[in-house]
């Protein structure tokens, strides 16, 4: 017997679920949401808990880290900790992660 190519059928792109959640991330882009997402969830490992208690925000942009702390010491340290932390972030989500950190 030979199998023809149904007519009413569409040949599906994806090959699996993986697929339709990649493509999904793609096209809506989710994908910087949920780096930032697992970030703010391994933010207390990365800086330890008192300065993570400290923190009023975290976001990122394309690839550049904003930080912001709510006591003006604890924010002057962590700007001459810049590269420091750029190596923790880096070490802890995979490198190239962060390429740059904006402390404000």
């Amino acid at each position: 017997m030979i199998d023809l190519p149904r007519k009413d059928v569409p040949e599906r792109k994806e090959k699996g679920i993986a697929d339709v959640v990649k493509r999904m991330n793609d096209r809506y882009h989710l994908t910087q949401k949920h780096n930032e997402i697992e970030l703010v969830k391994h933010w207390n490992d990365i800086v330890g808990p008192l300065i993570a208690k400290h923190t009023a925000s975290v976001t990122i942009k394309g690839k550049t880290l904003y930080a912001s702390f709510d006591q003006a010491p604890l924010k002057n340290e962590m700007f001459l900790q810049r590269e420091l932390l750029l190596q923790k972030v880096n070490e802890k989500m995979g490198v190239g992660f962060i390429e740059k950190i904006f402390i404000g």
